[in-house]
């Protein structure tokens, strides 16, 4: 005896898998027949095997003298096998739901030559045994087996089902299993055409999804949804098969099946747990070509190929609903990848295009409720200029169902191409507005050509991504205004450069970068101005970013520029301002500043001297013109920190030739990964300025720093620069 063994999960393409194994097996035993029955039975054994018992499972075949035997154990034994019952539609509408009449042990009663259930402590097993052609069968006519419909035949004839077992087993994709099974229904009943119709996803439609027969010249099907029966009749009241003697007097004389030239017709339900699932139909030219045994076949067939077909049509579902979420979620990415308005709307329709329509044009509505056509994308790039100047003159209408925007008339009086004419007057399109928080930001349009139709997931799916491309829009709109405030409010803390005084004999450049570009104010800041006969100069740097770092900038810039001009010292200046700085800031924000007056030198030498005082700063560096770079002045208290403290006003001679170079600590602390430039790095890049104008010299150090560390800004950056002429 010959034995093969195989385990599989519990899985929707196990009872393919299992067909499989059991017919290479028997082939390369030699075994021929009667294999057709052995892997019919294999295959409703399993299946209900899988849909019952929900564990997995072996597959054990025997070859013996003579005959051939198969096992099929699972892991379940306290899920009872459905006892064989009587081979019926409301016996395979059950076999999903655990009622009795299970269809496999009834195929199994009806063609093997015995078998049976077995039980124990662990597993449960089903076993049957096919007699070869030369043995003896049981009668199909005798009890307890009854004579399954869908396998009557005569001695040596074979059922008009037989190719459609053959496809099933070959597991084909379901567009080319319906291809199939019209073919051989058509063949089956001797009829001209047939079709078949499957729920559509939402399952609110029929969708014809194969025909044959039922086109001109070789055409292709088009797939065609329907809502009512008046084209393609559905079922009857109670499901069976429904026979139409002559289509010329019937309802659906005005559909498809008059043009074709058919007479008669006779339809079949697919029914799976209880439910019309899809209707398999074959029409003929000849009025009353069907009878009873006609629809009783056809009924057959419809038996054997609902469950699979279902499968399959869930299968397909489950696949296109997970590509539409990743579509969707492909798309959230990528709108979210930018804050910018225009780039928003190229992007959905770019993304449209690729996987919903033919062409999408995208209408945004301004602050004003100006309304102006963005972007107009086709997927031949030659209609996009033409395609504009339709929308431009013919804007399209507010339309959620998908139907034709204009006329052939309308079209024709804009002189467009004779395809393009054809493509928007016959194809389908939806114009979907955006709208995000209430208010409309514009219209998102989506058109296909004239052989494509939307379907319901589709429409969905579109109007799911017109939500998404809104609230991208809104958000960028926000962004754009958050960014115009911030750079109104920086420009209030910075003086404008066209105002910056020209000093005598000092040549002098400032330099500022905010930390985050997306959020240009910073909490540093430089300040040159000119107050009661002297030069002034500060750079200071707030604890933090943002708006409150902003209204500390704004404290000290303003109070520092009003005494000033009132002729106070700087340590005079620094300690009023330390005051005003404890009385107005409520969110603990300290200060550091440099702030220094310039005026001419005593010495006779045409030098300057600096009054200055450092509180709590980096101090500053002077590069003499032999290269050489030092600090020079004293570290003094931080402002906003402490009430009881004092400053002391400091005296430094700057000769001619000197550059003078005072830093926020976004300059010092710039790192390179673990390491920071620190105040040695610094005065070697200075080091090398000599020569160089103050604005050279600025130039020359945001080089280096980028090179040192590209892209590794973590802290606002400013830079004030004195060269003495």
């Amino acid at each position: 005896m010959k034995v093969a063994r195989q385990e599989f999960p519990p899985a929707p393409e196990t009872a393919a898998a299992a067909r499989e194994f059991v017919h290479d097996t028997l082939l390369s035993w030699g075994v021929s027949a009667p294999l057709d029955d052995v892997i019919l039975l294999v295959s409703e054994l399993v299946t209900n095997a899988v849909i019952h018992a929900r564990s997995a499972l072996e597959v054990a075949v025997r070859r013996g003298e003579g005959s051939t035997e198969v096992m099929v154990t699972d892991s379940a034994p306290e899920r009872a096998v459905p006892q064989a019952g009587p081979l019926s539609v409301e016996a395979s509408a059950a076999r999903e739901n655990g009622r009795g009449g299970g269809l496999g042990l009834a195929l199994a009663s009806a063609i093997a030559s015995s078998w049976g259930v077995s039980y124990g402590r662990e597993d449960k097993a089903v076993w049957f045994r096919i007699e070869d052609a030369s043995g003896q069968r049981p009668s199909l006519e005798s009890p307890p087996a009854r004579r399954n419909a869908s396998r009557s035949r005569r001695p040596g004839r074979p059922s008009p089902w037989a190719p459609l077992d053959a496809a099933l087993s070959a597991r084909l994709r379901l567009p080319q299993l319906l291809e199939r099974t019209v073919e051989y229904a058509a063949t089956a009943l001797g009829g001209d055409a047939a079709y078949i119709t499957l729920a559509t996803p939402d399952e609110t439609m029929w969708e014809v999804r194969a025909a044959v027969g039922l086109t001109s010249g070789g055409a292709q099907w088009r797939s065609l949804r329907v809502r009512t029966e008046e084209i393609f009749p559905s079922a009857a009241p109670e499901p069976g098969a429904v026979i139409n003697d002559d289509l010329m007097l019937a309802r659906t004389g005005r559909g498809r099946f008059s043009r074709a030239g058919m007479r008669s017709l006779v339809t079949a339900p697919l029914i799976v747990d209880g439910r019309v699932t899809g209707l398999l139909g074959v029409a003929s030219r000849r009025a009353r070509h069907f009878g009873p045994s006609a629809a009783k076949r056809l009924q057959e067939g419809a038996d054997l190929i609902a469950l699979p077909v279902e499968r399959a049509r869930l299968a397909e579902v489950e696949l296109s609903r997970r590509a539409s979420l990743s579509f969707l979620a492909e798309a959230s990415d990528l709108l979210a990848g930018t804050l910018d308005e225009r780039m928003t709307g190229a992007l959905a329709a770019q993304l449209i295009t690729s996987r919903l329509g033919r062409w999408c044009a995208v209408e945004t509505v301004n602050e004003m409720g100006a309304s102006q056509l963005t972007h107009v994308v086709h997927s031949d790039e030659n209609y996009n200029d033409i395609l504009r100047a339709l929308l431009t003159g013919l804007p399209p209408r507010e339309q959620r169902q998908p139907q034709p925007l204009w006329s052939p008339a309308e079209l024709a009086k804009e002189g467009l191409d004779e395809q393009l004419i054809r493509e928007l007057a016959s194809g389908p399109a939806i114009s979907i507005p955006l709208v995000a928080h209430g208010r409309a930001l514009g219209r998102m349009t989506i058109g296909k050509n004239e052989t494509d139709d939307f379907t319901r997931e589709e429409v969905d799916v579109a109007d799911d991504l017109s939500r998404r491309v809104a609230s991208a829009m809104e958000n960028a709109r926000l962004h754009e205004k958050q960014l115009a405030m911030s750079e109104a409010l920086q420009r209030s803390l910075l003086p404008a450069k066209e105002k910056e005084p020209v000093i005598p004999r000092v040549d002098h450049a400032v330099f500022y970068r905010p930390a985050d570009e997306r959020n240009v104010v910073g909490g540093d800041f430089y300040d040159v101005f000119a107050a009661s006969g002297r030069w002034c100069f500060a750079i200071g740097d707030v604890c933090g970013t943002g708006p409150e770092a902003a209204a500390v900038t704004g404290l000290a810039r303003h109070t520092l520029r009003a005494l000033a001009k009132e002729g106070f010292t700087p340590s005079h200046i620094m300690q009023r301002l330390n005051m005003a700085i404890l009385d107005e800031n409520t969110s603990t924000r300290f200060l550091t500043m440099l702030y220094g007056e310039m005026t001419p030198a005593t010495d006779g030498e045409g030098g300057m001297r600096l009054r200055m005082v450092s509180a709590g700063h980096p101090l500053p560096m002077r590069l003499n013109q032999k290269g050489e770079v030092t600090s020079f002045g004293t570290s003094q208290p931080l402002l906003g920190a402490f009430e009881d403290v004092g400053f002391t006003t400091e005296n430094v001679d700057i000769r001619p030739g000197e550059v003078v170079l005072a830093v926020t600590d976004g300059v010092t602390e710039r790192r390179n990964n673990s390491d920071m430039l620190g105040d040695e790095g610094l005065e070697r890049i200075f080091s090398g300025c000599a020569g160089l104008t103050a604005q050279a010299v600025i130039s020359r150090i945001d080089r280096e720093l980028e090179e040192y560390a590209p892209g590794g800004r973590s802290d606002d950056t400013a830079m004030l620069v004195l060269r003495f002429l």
